[in-house]
């Protein structure tokens, strides 16, 4: 059975970050999902690129948070991730690392 860990950010108290390592392939799986009154659904990423904010929403209560670019809110991710990460007594993710959207997530754009 895999160990399974979340935490919920203290920048952002409506997101709550679950973290899957996977270490035969040295690979993390991060999920989004709204913490607000314990919902727990995935969230969505609405964005027009890269450079352009990311806002998170819940299909159910809407927007929860913003990012100023992708890489902003790749690096939340990254440090949330490691602190649970630390705690499990994982390596961390290395600043840089390649960031492959699930399907999941559902990172769409709006263009």
């Amino acid at each position: 059975m895999q160990n399974t860990s979340s935490f919920m950010p203290r920048e952002g108290p409506f997101l709550r970050i679950k973290v899957v390592p996977n270490d035969p392939g040295q690979t993390f799986e991060t999920n989004l999902h709204c913490a607000l009154n314990h919902c727990g659904k995935i969230v969505f990423i609405d964005s027009h690129g890269r450079t352009s904010t990311q806002n998170v929403s819940c299909p159910k209560h809407g927007f929860l948070a913003s990012f100023p670019d992708q890489i902003a809110f790749s690096e939340f991710i990254r440090s949330i991730a490691n602190k649970i990460l630390a705690a499990d007594g994982h390596e961390p993710v290395e600043s840089g690392a390649t960031w492959i959207c699930d399907d999941e997530l559902l990172l769409k754009s709006v263009n």
